[in-house]
């Protein structure tokens, strides 16, 4: 039976990898599953024991911190050999954050590892060895609200004008109304009304009609639109993943593309650099050939940028000869 500490460490791995972040429902949960699809494609593991796939290796890593193990024999009913799964110090920290002793837990099991001694080797997502679930998270609620707003608006810029009549507004009337216009009906709506409409243009329009729509709102329309491809541009800008959009807001000068640039090398190239380290270690430790690297779209879009600053850097020299 496991201590009260020993759990919470189980359910905060649950909680922080799996529950919260993984599972949510509906367009939330969708993006979420996309936007995790994509972290998990940044980097390509090759070699690994039992032919355990790159996917996954990532899916876990993200989580902030992993351990790649061999399963105890009989500890599991339907896993064993060579796994991965996301992990979470036990004990005293030292000043770098760091124990030497870990709790992980698979589908059907958890088990404490020692470092030091048992066949285990720690694997990073970056230097802070924080997870990329919360970011991928807010992103995913971002683009859902986004649609959401989206879809309100639509709603309420459909044309549907409301006639007015001689006697009195029925509260009951306007009521069904609005029900019509929520759930997509589109018969005309004639309503009694013995209200005065005082305006300067007695003959108007409005004298005779009532508006709960405005039509003219879904102008406003492409300012969602931009939002939405610029969240996306956003998250993509990060990773130093290549994302192009058309939007006025996001056009900026060859100078400011470089420097954005710049700055998404930084957290993949850290995140690389703890890959790698594990990788090594986990070639040494069960006799294997792992490597991981970027993925090709990563690679291709780091050439890229390779080249800009290459051609930065001549169009300088000439500039100065000149």
């Amino acid at each position: 039976m496991r201590n009260i500490r020993e759990q919470k460490v189980l359910e905060s791995i649950a909680a922080e990898f799996d529950s919260k972040f993984c599972r949510n429902i509906g367009r939330t949960g969708l993006y979420g599953k996309i936007i995790e699809l994509i972290g998990c494609e940044q980097f390509t593991w090759n070699g690994l024991p039992n032919n355990f796939l790159s996917h996954y290796a990532e899916r876990y890593v993200n989580s902030g911190l992993a351990v790649a193990y061999e399963i105890p024999e009989g500890i599991s009913a339907v896993n064993q050999g060579f796994t991965i799964t996301p992990c979470s110090f036990i004990g005293v920290k030292d000043n770098q954050e760091l124990t030497n002793k870990v709790i992980t837990k698979g589908s059907d099991y958890s088990i404490e590892l020692d470092l030091d001694t048992d066949k285990a080797v720690l694997i990073k997502n970056n230097d802070f060895m924080y997870t990329e679930y919360e970011n991928l998270m807010w992103f995913a609620m971002m683009l859902s609200k986004t649609d959401e707003s989206e879809e309100r608006l639509i709603t309420w810029s459909k044309m549907h004008p409301i006639p007015r009549a001689t006697t009195g507004v029925k509260a009951a009337q306007l009521e069904e109304i609005l029900n019509d216009i929520m759930n997509g009906e589109s018969k005309c709506s004639v309503i009694s009304d013995n209200t005065k409409v005082v305006t300067n243009q007695p003959l108007s329009r409005d004298d005779s009609v009532l508006r709960l729509t405005d039509e003219n709102a879904v102008e406003k329309m492409h300012f969602l639109s931009e939002f939405h491809y610029e969240l996306i541009r956003r998250y993509c800008n990060l990773y130093n993943m290549p994302f192009r959009t058309t939007a006025k807001s996001a056009q900026n000068l060859e100078s400011e593309l470089h420097n954005t640039d710049i700055f998404s090398q930084f957290i993949n190239e850290n995140r690389l650099k703890c890959r790698k380290e594990a990788a090594e270690k986990i070639s040494e430790m069960f006799n294997c050939n792992c490597t991981v690297d970027f993925s090709e779209l990563i690679k291709k879009e780091n050439s890229i940028i390779d080249a800009n600053i290459e051609h930065e850097k001549m169009g300088m020299l000439s500039q100065n000869e000149g």
